[in-house]
């Protein structure tokens, strides 16, 4: 009977052993983790709320004092920053800046920084950065130049349009086509020899922007271009451009031909309108149908 009793005892203990194990593993593991996991939480939600994104002035800072990714990449971002009106700087201090650091530029190994600061100072559309930008269409690197060009495209200065005359023969393709779309935007009829020209460019590129840009000054020299680039199966025969791409060289097109349109041009936009396969394409083509 004794030992029957202490059998007992020693079953009634375990459970009373094991009931205090586990609070002692709740107390002293358990609860501890789930407080810091909260209060981890907790930081990185106070951190997000707080911490303000990068400005244009940071970025510049990253360009001029980080590290080669990292000055491309503060380059890069930017250029992008710099296409939103509200976020351009508009002081001297940092106008100034910004040409002292592309200045400096030319001495660096990696061309993007130098093409992303370029393309960075057209984008805010200030005039006061284009004889910088004129200056920079000597450089030796053609990345470089197409950069200056495309960004003087942007600001539209009359002497960034003189620049960019000179410099749309360029040995470059890229070059060349850069320079088309900059004086596109400019709109002025003193391009269109240069344009007319362009229209039968090696490049196919040119040549596409050329009639874009001719039909921009009701001119039809580029009529059969344009015709082209209404056309699926001409598009089809390039294999690096793709869907995507096709569409958004329809709808350049499309944007510019009622300065031209004929009863041949309508006729192919009212099948763009009913039968693209691109809702976007349809929609522009009915757009101007009906305008």
């Amino acid at each position: 009977m004794a030992e029957q009793k202490q059998t007992d005892e020693l079953i009634e203990q375990q459970p009373e052993k094991k009931s205090a194990l586990r609070v002692i593993v709740h107390s002293f593991f358990v609860v501890p983790f789930l407080i810091a996991v909260f209060a981890v939480l907790v930081f990185l939600m106070v951190k997000v709320l707080t911490v303000e994104p990068n400005t244009a002035r940071d970025y510049l800072e990253h360009v001029k004092i980080g590290g080669t990714t990292k000055r491309w990449q503060g380059a890069f971002e930017l250029s992008k920053i710099l296409s939103n009106p509200k976020m351009v700087p508009k002081d001297e201090r940092f106008v100034q800046d910004m040409i002292s650091t592309f200045e400096y530029s030319v001495h660096e190994h990696d061309s993007r920084i130098r093409s992303y600061l370029a393309m960075a100072m057209g984008r805010t559309g200030d005039q006061r950065y284009t004889p910088t930008l004129i200056n920079a269409l000597q450089d030796n690197d053609f990345e470089v130049i197409a950069s200056c060009a495309y960004a003087l495209g942007l600001i539209q200065n009359s002497a960034g349009f003189t620049a960019l005359s000179s410099i749309a023969d360029h040995e470059d393709a890229q070059v060349r086509l850069q320079s088309i779309i900059a004086l596109g935007n400019y709109q002025d009829p003193e391009a269109e020899d240069i344009f007319i020209n362009a229209l039968s460019d090696q490049e196919v590129n040119v040549r596409w922007d050329a009639a874009v840009a001719l039909a921009k000054l009701k001119n039809d020299s580029g009529r059969q271009i344009l015709l082209d680039l209404l056309d699926r199966t001409y598009l089809d025969s390039f294999p690096n451009i793709d869907p995507f791409e096709q569409d958004q060289a329809m709808l350049v097109a499309i944007q510019v031909i009622p300065n031209i349109i004929d009863g041949e041009l309508e006729s192919i936009l009212i099948d763009l309108r009913d039968n693209d396969r691109s809702m976007k394409v349809r929609e522009a083509a009915r757009q101007v149908l009906t305008e």
